[in-house]
């Protein structure tokens, strides 16, 4: 995970490992932070990231945090209990009448960073906004 001795913890959340606690951690993502700029983006990436700790992992729960600095940077972290697979990128490309397989596609490309830590039996998929959507014109990453 990034170093966040800058960012201050704006809220945290814990929600239930099912389908339901998606549109759960979206209402509140978009609660907290309803006046900033890249909410959609975050809500969506958020989304994204649990839904993949519900489907792919044992998790009991998923744990949300969310910081941001003094500019407006926001870094989110979902955490659950960890699966037999990392977050990655598919190796073959995404059929476009596939359901699933674009959720860490999107994390990498509207956001300015992202990652994941493993640390004992817990994992950490976090992603960093800055308060202005790259253009298309710009690289990301």
């Amino acid at each position: 995970m990034p170093d966040i001795p800058y960012y201050r913890l704006l809220d945290r959340a814990a929600f239930a490992s099912a389908k339901a606690s998606v549109g759960e951690a979206r209402r509140w993502l978009s609660k907290v932070l309803e006046r900033h700029p890249r909410r959609d983006d975050a809500v969506i990436l958020l989304s994204e990231a649990v839904t993949n700790s519900v489907v792919h992992t044992r998790s009991a729960a998923i744990e949300v945090t969310v910081h941001a600095d003094v500019d407006g940077r926001l870094l989110v972290t979902v955490t659950d209990e960890g699966a037999d697979t990392v977050p990655g990128i598919p190796a073959h490309p995404v059929d476009d009448l596939t359901e699933s397989g674009r959720g860490v596609h999107l994390i990498r490309a509207l956001s300015a960073r992202w990652g994941f830590t493993e640390e004992r039996s817990r994992c950490s998929l976090w992603f960093v906004l800055n308060p202005v959507a790259p253009s298309a014109s710009e690289p990301v990453g």
